[in-house]
């Protein structure tokens, strides 16, 4: 094996290690125990194919990329991506991303650079290394996420997000569920191929069977929807591929069929027939929570519909921008950094620009699959329609989800895949100065010429150690940096348990140190001021809520934290300040109001307190403890009959409230 096939089989096969670790991988020494680690392991793994590029170029001096129009698409992503990160606020967390979803820039660009690495490695080759990947990592997935479910687990984890404790190393049974599903058509294909034995095509089939168990049995609806749709996908170029003409001819009677079954099916879904009722059930659950959220993001991206807020940014403005009937409903409670949607967190984070481009690339893929399904026959054919299925689960998942480090890998590692061999297209040569000449060797006189002759070695230049150091200080440089999130998260983590240890002197210093890493990141000032706080040292803990809030200007939790603080040490002009700057930021959730109102009524405000009061009860009228305070603040003011009105209120929701009875008496 020459120079060149030498790096990229290595490339293809950190390639495919990036696939499998980052599904399977998780680090428990680090405060985000999934997605930090599995983002730093692409990131790295990005790094390192890049790096061998690098060396391969050095020593062939020449540069082959593929050649197609397909790449304006991508472009015009990029340009998305970078216009909303220079717009955005927050400059440097919409470049890492938020923690736990890493969706911006540097996670997105490093997306991009693995798709063109895909187009490059597989343009001319197989791309099933991906998907033998992809099923070899989804076997200890499912094994876990099955012992999971069967009430057996080897960790004790702290807590669990998103839906029951099944969640296998993904920490969410969404992500889990949906990682799978996506998975299953490729399965599908291992049990469908020809080129593989009747044991591995057994093994597979089985796997598709398991993986689509365990994504049922995490009680996540997101699994079984891709898994069908991508199953179905796959089948239907199956048929089509192995029955030829006949299924042509029999296509609109086929497609009849479908379309009647289709019915049939939602027909039950809706109607919640039989173990459809409970998919119907968990659907109808996941919707009432994110139907509000999309609701949310239009009308955020109706105030700046072309360049939008910047990357990561919904949390940022959630609270000023959600509706008084969710705010009433769900108050502080839920997750509110990400719309759970792509297109829709695409449309709200870059507006038009953004989403437009995210839209471009997914048409992109589109044309490259159809063409593909087009122009290949038999196997070809087969492991693109199974790409193609897993791509579309892919989709269907982001209409209800966000892009976590494994999911959105997925997306540009399987659109590279279809592209790849949809359009094959060609490599274009740039030479680069000092690129050796390439030898053609001359045909004997007489000869008769091969009709497939074997790939020529391309010829080396020189090796330049300078250049070569030069490549490998580069990477050393690029992996420090890369790094850094999960170098800080680990630093959070050993404080968090030294707090929990009482060693105060290790926690602050390890509180300090992942400060001073993550340098954009509010959550580890945020997360040192809580633990100051309960240690009583409330200026210390001040100081750094404040670093908190620098960080993350619009965070409601931050900001909420600094107020009280003033509170508490009697400072008041500095508080009334804070709380002014907490309306500002949420100026609908009941719980903030109420907390206004009754810090105004401690500073004898009346009237400001019962403005804030008033529209608390206004918004959720079944709190007897606001009431309470309401009637207070009314009562300041000199509404008497206000006052007693409020009291009474107080008395009908909760009879023991004897604050209530009290005042009643007193007003009597």
């Amino acid at each position: 094996m020459d120079f060149v096939s030498r790096t990229l089989s290595r490339q293809r096969l950190v390639l495919s290690a990036v696939l499998v670790v980052s599904a399977v991988g998780f680090w428990r020494a680090s405060y985000d125990v999934f997605n930090t680690f599995k983002a730093t392991v692409i990131i790295v793994g990005a790094l390192a194919i890049v790096t061998l590029s690098a060396v391969r170029v050095s020593r062939t001096r020449r540069v082959l990329l593929p050649a197609t129009r397909l790449w304006y698409g991508v472009g015009l992503f990029v340009v998305g991506l970078i216009v909303s990160t220079a717009v955005s606020d927050t400059f440097w967390r919409s470049v890492v991303g938020l923690p736990g979803r890493h969706t911006g820039l540097g996670m997105y660009l490093t997306y991009v650079v693995l798709f063109g690495a895909v187009l490059r490695l597989y343009t001319g080759a197989s791309p099933a290394p991906i998907a033998k990947a992809l099923m070899l990592a989804a076997v200890p997935v499912t094994l876990y996420g099955l012992l999971q479910a069967g009430g057996t687990d080897p960790f004790d984890w702290r807590t669990v997000e998103g839906g029951p404790p099944v969640f296998s190393t993904f920490g969410n049974a969404n992500f889990f569920s949906a990682w799978l599903g996506i998975c299953v058509p490729l399965f599908v294909w291992g049990g469908l191929t020809r080129s593989w034995a009747t044991g591995w095509r057994a093994a597979c089939a089985v796997g598709a069977v398991c993986a689509l168990w365990a994504s049922y049995a995490s009680e996540s609806i997101q699994g079984p929807a891709v898994a069908a749709v991508g199953t179905a996908f796959v089948l239907s170029v199956w048929l089509y591929s192995t029955a030829g003409e006949r299924f042509r001819r029999m296509r609109i009677p086929l497609i009849a069929g479908g379309v009647a079954l289709g019915a049939l099916f939602l027909g039950a879904f809706f109607s919640g027939a039989g173990p459809l009722g409970a998919i119907r059930a968990t659907a109808a659950r996941s919707l009432e929570t994110r139907v509000p959220k999309w609701e949310t993001a239009l009308v955020m991206w109706r105030q700046r519909p072309v360049l939008g807020y910047g990357l990561d940014t919904f949390g940022d403005w959630f609270f000023a921008f959600r509706s008084g009937r969710l705010a009433a409903v769900s108050g502080l409670e839920r997750s509110v950094d990400n719309p759970h949607d792509v297109p829709l967190q695409m449309l709200q984070n870059g507006g038009l620009l953004l989403a437009g481009g995210w839209l471009a690339f997914v048409a992109v893929t589109g044309y490259a699959l159809v063409t593909g399904l087009r122009r290949l026959e038999g196997e070809r054919r087969l492991l693109l329609g199974a790409f193609g299925g897993a791509w579309l689960g892919y989709l269907v998942q982001a209409v209800v989800s966000i892009d976590v480090p494994p999911l959105a890998l997925l997306h540009f590692v399987l659109a590279g895949a279809v592209v790849a061999l949809g359009v094959a297209p060609p490599l274009r040569e740039f030479a680069l100065p000092g690129a050796p000449a390439l030898v053609v060797p001359a045909e004997r006189p007489g000869r008769k010429k091969r009709k497939t002759a074997k790939p020529r070695a391309v010829p080396l230049a020189p090796a330049n150690p300078g250049l070569l150091a030069g490549v490998a200080l580069l990477a050393v440089a690029a992996l420090w940096i890369v790094t850094t999130p999960l170098r800080a998260d680990v630093a959070a983590q050993r404080a968090v348990i030294a707090g929990a240890n009482r060693l105060p002197d290790q926690a602050r210093s390890a509180y300090t140190e992942a400060s001073r890493i993550g340098f954009w990141e509010s959550r580890y000032p945020a997360l040192e001021g809580g633990w100051l706080a309960q240690t009583g040292d409330q200026e210390a803990a001040l100081e750094v809520q404040q670093q908190a809030v620098e960080r993350e200007p619009r965070g409601l939790a931050h900001t909420l934290n600094v107020a009280r603080l003033h509170s508490r040490l009697g400072d008041t002009e500095a508080a009334d300040a804070w709380y002014r700057r907490v309306l500002e930021i949420d100026p609908t959730t009941p719980e903030v109001l109420a907390e206004v109102g009754q810090y105004r009524l401690g500073r004898d405000d009346a009237d400001e307190a019962a403005q804030a009061l008033e529209r608390a009860v206004a918004l959720r009228g079944d709190n007897a403890e606001w009431w309470v305070a309401l009637g207070r603040a009314r009562e300041g003011a000199g509404d008497v009959d206000g006052a007693r009105d409020a009291f009474q209120r107080a008395l009908e929701i909760n009879p023991d409230v004897p604050e209530a009875a009290e005042e009643l008496a007193a007003l009597a």
